[in-house]
């Protein structure tokens, strides 16, 4: 399969932004990573589904986020699956990003497990 370059944004309101385009943005998360059309519709699958998770409308319209267990608990949940954006994020990556990524593992990933690979 053909494997093109395309940039992964990563920001709290869009995530699910794959681009051919660099966006020349100092504000913006983003990552460089080379993929086939397949992989690609899977990362944004899975970037949908996390997005998806943390704009749920239960949680907008009622008082869940009182709820500390709850919270604590969808908090778990929310970076666990940002966690596998991550680690498929570093998979694709072109070695550029494989090394900005390893240079911020203690802040970009948990600590759920050792290796982003």
């Amino acid at each position: 399969m053909d494997k093109q370059i395309y940039y992964v944004n990563l920001n709290p309101i869009s995530m699910d932004d794959v681009t051919t385009t660099k966006i020349d943005d100092s504000e913006l998360i983003q990552f460089e990573i080379e993929a086939s059309a397949h992989e690609i519709k899977e990362l944004k699958t899975l970037l949908s589904e996390v997005q998806a998770h943390d704009m749920e409308l239960q949680d907008l319209f009622t008082f869940r986020h009182f709820n500390e267990e709850y919270t604590d608990d969808d908090s778990r949940e929310f970076q666990h699956g940002l966690d596998h954006v991550y680690k498929r994020i570093y998979e694709l990556g072109t070695h550029k990003t494989r090394e900005d990524m390893e240079s911020m593992r203690p802040t970009l990933m948990s600590n759920e497990d050792e290796s982003p690979s």
